[in-house]
């Protein structure tokens, strides 16, 4: 069985071709995206992190959820967060308001429910990118398109999204 690797400009293609939703579990509790190094440490460091990093996705996803797309995701919080956490939720904000529906789910509740580590995008509920990560963030993504692992994706969203707080509602 040959499988579908996105990365790079295939990656990036995949968020230009999708005709109705992206969803997003995140469950790692750190990403060590080079992108990202700088900023964190300015934040960690209380200086005023440099977040032009972020402006070419938040510039895709205000353009695409005005029209009729649908961006949404929920994300793992350890418990007490670690730093690279405190640093992501200290942005969140820009996500929602570029239009990205955004819930947090404790580790703990996580595990309780028996819902995975493994991080993935669904796209249209039609198929899926189970994603991979290095020592530097993310390499790539597998295309999922079986129906099985279909199925058990859109059981954990489903999950995961009802036992979620709204971002609005944390703190």
């Amino acid at each position: 069985m040959t499988v579908e690797r996105l990365s790079g400009q295939s990656w990036a293609q995949a968020f230009t071709s999708f005709r109705s939703s992206a969803f997003r579990w995140e469950a790692q509790g750190v990403y060590r995206e080079p992108a990202e190094q700088g900023p964190m440490s300015d934040f960690l460091a209380g200086r005023k992190p440099d977040m032009s990093f972020m402006d070419g996705y938040l510039a895709r996803v205000k353009q695409q959820t005005v029209g009729s797309l649908r961006y949404s995701r929920v994300r793992v919080l350890t418990e007490p967060l670690n730093d690279y956490l405190r640093f992501q939720l200290s942005f969140t904000h820009l996500n929602v308001e570029a239009g990205e529906d955004i819930r947090l789910l404790p580790e703990v509740r996580r595990c309780e429910l028996g819902l995975p580590m493994e991080d993935f995008w669904l796209f249209d509920d039609e198929w899926a990118a189970r994603m991979h990560f290095g020592d530097e963030g993310f390499t790539h993504a597998d295309v999922v398109t079986d129906d099985t692992t279909l199925n058990r994706f859109r059981e954990i969203r489903d999950l995961a999204w009802r036992e979620a707080i709204p971002f609005a509602d944390y703190g």
